[in-house]
């Protein structure tokens, strides 16, 4: 059995959904911590080379603030991990209609 193509929807939702639960994670990390901002990344995340915007966010005390940081925390990780997976699929689609058609 071949692998001719994969769908880019249904893998870029579940690589957002785990990216979601990651950037839940992290705010959990950074509420318990003691460490002073928040790095909130947008763009592709590779395993060689990320190509992201990071939005470094400080720490503070007031309740909407830091409900925003989880809100954005979850949503900046679940679009980095949707743009990851489509990168990463698009590069598969591109190796395997190459490996099918060799030129």
């Amino acid at each position: 059995m071949k692998i001719v193509a994969l769908k880019t929807e249904p893998i870029a939702r579940i690589l957002a959904m785990i990216y979601a639960v990651l950037g839940f994670v992290t705010w959990i990390a950074f509420a318990f911590s003691g460490t002073s901002y928040i790095t909130l990344p947008f763009g592709i995340i590779g395993p060689m080379v990320h190509l992201n915007l990071n939005l470094n966010l400080r720490r503070s005390t007031d309740l909407p603030y830091n409900l925003l940081l989880l809100i954005g925390s979850i949503v900046s990780f679940a679009v980095t991990g949707w743009l990851t997976a489509a990168a990463g699929v698009f590069c598969f689609n591109l190796v395997a209609t190459k490996g099918r058609n060799p030129g």
